[in-house]
């Protein structure tokens, strides 16, 4: 499932002193975080196959179980650490079921999906995030 990123990270960008990469970076972490988190639980493998790719969406499946979603946020803001801004980056779940669950098939713990409903999000997300720091 493709998502469109539209946020105002003005005040984002301020608080990283105008570094645009840095701001990049923790916008991808949070969104990160936020479908992680958003993701149901059963047997955590779900949770764990969140992934991050540059300029193409990254293939395949993990076997990870993370319950917590902790090693998955991990994972991924450890994999944007270099990332500039510009270009595409990609948070995907390639397990076939994540589709699914995006759109409907668990409706008592994730009734609005995972992505969709981060994204929807995310504008509040960056703005708390922004005052937590000051």
């Amino acid at each position: 499932m493709a998502g469109a990123f539209s946020a105002d990270l003005t005040k984002f960008l301020e608080h990283f002193n105008g570094n645009m990469d840095k701001t990049v970076r923790h916008a991808v972490v949070l969104t990160s975080q936020g479908v992680i988190m958003n993701t149901p639980v059963d047997t955590g493998r779900l949770r764990g196959n969140w992934q991050f790719g540059r300029e193409l969406p990254p293939q395949g499946e993990l076997t990870l179980l993370d319950t917590s979603g902790a090693a998955a946020i991990a994972r991924i803001a450890g994999q944007v650490t270099s990332l500039k801004a510009g270009g595409e980056c990609w948070v995907v779940n390639n397990l076939p079921y994540s589709g699914r669950i995006e759109y409907g098939h668990s409706r008592v713990k994730a009734p609005r999906g995972m992505v969709r409903i981060t994204l929807a999000n995310l504008p509040a997300a960056i703005e708390s995030y922004v005052q937590d720091l000051q």
